[in-house]
């Protein structure tokens, strides 16, 4: 189950960071999976991406977004950036760390 308090920093920083980006995302991952996006993204962090890309087509910028959101959980930018390449190649692991690590 996912910790209520990452669901709840999660949408805070998406607020912050990409406010406009919240509804359309919440909306794709809804469609798709049955849960909003910060849920999802706490729940199953590849899914996630794969919304943040369908709205955000360039993986740079969803990158981008991904990095201000998971910097709440972690001081350390290289943590950050180095869990984010592995969810690009697939590995959803070092996300769930990091989110359950702070959460916990």
């Amino acid at each position: 189950m996912p910790s209520g308090r990452a669901v709840q920093l999660v949408r805070e920083r998406l607020r912050s960071v990409a406010m406009g980006a919240l509804a359309v995302l919440d909306n794709r991952a809804f469609a798709a999976y049955r849960v909003d996006f910060a849920t999802l993204l706490v729940r199953d962090p590849l899914a996630a991406y794969r919304v943040l890309l369908s709205y955000q087509r360039d993986p740079r910028k969803a990158r981008v977004i991904l990095r201000s959101v998971l910097l709440a959980f972690s001081r350390s930018a290289p943590e950050v950036l180095n869990a984010i390449t592995a969810l690009e190649k697939g590995d959803p692991e070092p996300v769930k760390r990091l989110i359950q690590r702070a959460s916990g």
